[in-house]
C-alpha cells in the first residue's frame, strides 16, 4: 500500500470515529406479506435439498468419516432451521397484529403474552438456536475435510 493510500484509510477510519451517525444494534424484519411465496418456497426447497443430501450421504454409507457425519448434522439443522422459519412466516402472517405493545416500534416497551401463538411466535422466533449449531457442525465438517484431505478421493 503507497503512503498516500495509507492516509485516506486512516483519515477514513479517524472520521468515521469522530462523526459518528447514531446507528442502532436492532434490524426490523420485513412485512410477512412481502414476497411471502417466494420465500416459502425458498425455505421448502432448501429444506428438501438438505433432506436430500442427509439421505445420499446414508444411503452411499460415508458415515465413516467424520466429515461427512459432521455435514450430515448440519444438514439436518438447516432443514429444521428452514421448517422453522416456513412456519414461523405463516405464523407472522396469521397474526397480522403487532406483538408488543408500547413503547416505540424499535423498543417495545413490553410483550403480549395473551394468546398461545404469540408463545408459539416467540418461540419460532428463536431460529437461530438451530441456525448456530447448523453452521458450526458445517463448519467442522469442513475443517475435517480440510485437515484430511485424501477422504473425498477415490
Amino acid at each position: 500500500m503507497h503512503y498516500p493510500s495509507r492516509l485516506y484509510v486512516i483519515g477514513f477510519l479517524l472520521g468515521s470515529l469522530f462523526w459518528a451517525s447514531p446507528a442502532l444494534a436492532f434490524i426490523s424484519h420485513w412485512d410477512p406479506k412481502e414476497a411471502f411465496f417466494i420465500r416459502q418456497f425458498s425455505y421448502l426447497f432448501w429444506a428438501l435439498a438438505m433432506l436430500f443430501f442427509f439421505y445420499e450421504l446414508k444411503q452411499v454409507k460415508l458415515q465413516q468419516h467424520r466429515g461427512f457425519r459432521l455435514l450430515a448434522g448440519a444438514s439436518v439443522f438447516f432443514a429444521l432451521w428452514n421448517f422453522d422459519c416456513f412456519i414461523g412466516q405463516f405464523i407472522a402472517l396469521y397474526l397480522d397484529t403487532a406483538v408488543t405493545s408500547g413503547g416505540t416500534k424499535s423498543f417495545p416497551s413490553d410483550l403480549k403474552m395473551a394468546e398461545v401463538s404469540h408463545w408459539v411466535y416467540y418461540f419460532i422466533k428463536m431460529d437461530h438456536l438451530l441456525l448456530v449449531p447448523a453452521f458450526f457442525l458445517f463448519y467442522r465438517g469442513i475443517k475435517a475435510f480440510v485437515q484430511d484431505p485424501e477422504v473425498g478421493k477415490r
